[in-house]
């Protein structure tokens, strides 16, 4: 099976996408050395996706992935732009209460960096915890901010919002 990579512009750098038969199977900040830019409306379409204006237009093959990784992956996506939940309210929304810890492995192994927004899933204890793309927490502190200044308007109290699907606003100081 042939793979495609191709890069795209993002308002916050280059974005590779790996291509499997029309579908990705893998995306990662940074862009791929000598890869081909990707048709010109990718970065704007990553941009719509991660502020929850549209799907991005290409689908995600989570073929090859388990059940629970999967579900966990397709959680975070529910969280909106600039939003977080912790790893355990991922894991009870999935019906696997006590899992935080295999929530937070399943987003450390995400291949779908930013459609899957694993940046939105932090810990319980406060802070941001860790991200495994870009230069880490920093990349995830600052892909909360974008997405908290794009799609909400920048929060004067520099918090991040808790994700309302389990009904607690309290806010988590950034890293």
């Amino acid at each position: 099976m042939e793979r495609l990579v191709l890069r795209a512009g993002a308002p916050f750098g280059d974005v590779s996408f790996w291509l499997e038969e029309g579908s990705i199977v893998e995306v990662s900040l940074g862009g791929a050395r000598g890869a081909p830019r990707a048709p010109q409306p990718w970065g704007q379409s990553l941009r719509d996706h991660l502020l929850g204006r549209r799907r991005f237009p290409v689908e995600i093959d989570f073929s090859g992935i388990s059940p629970f990784r999967v579900a966990a992956m397709r959680e975070a996506m529910q969280i909106p732009p600039g939003v977080v939940a912790t790893y355990g309210e991922i894991a009870e929304r999935i019906g696997h209460p006590g899992a935080a810890r295999a929530v937070g492995s399943a987003m450390a192994r995400n291949p779908f960096t930013l459609l899957v927004p694993c940046h939105r899933v932090v810990p319980k204890v406060g802070g941001i915890g860790n991200y495994g793309a870009g230069d880490g927490p920093a990349t995830k502190a600052a892909l909360l901010a974008w997405e908290r200044r794009e799609a909400q308007g920048d929060k004067p109290s520099g918090a991040l919002e808790r994700s309302s699907r389990v009904g607690d606003r309290r806010g988590l100081q950034e890293a």
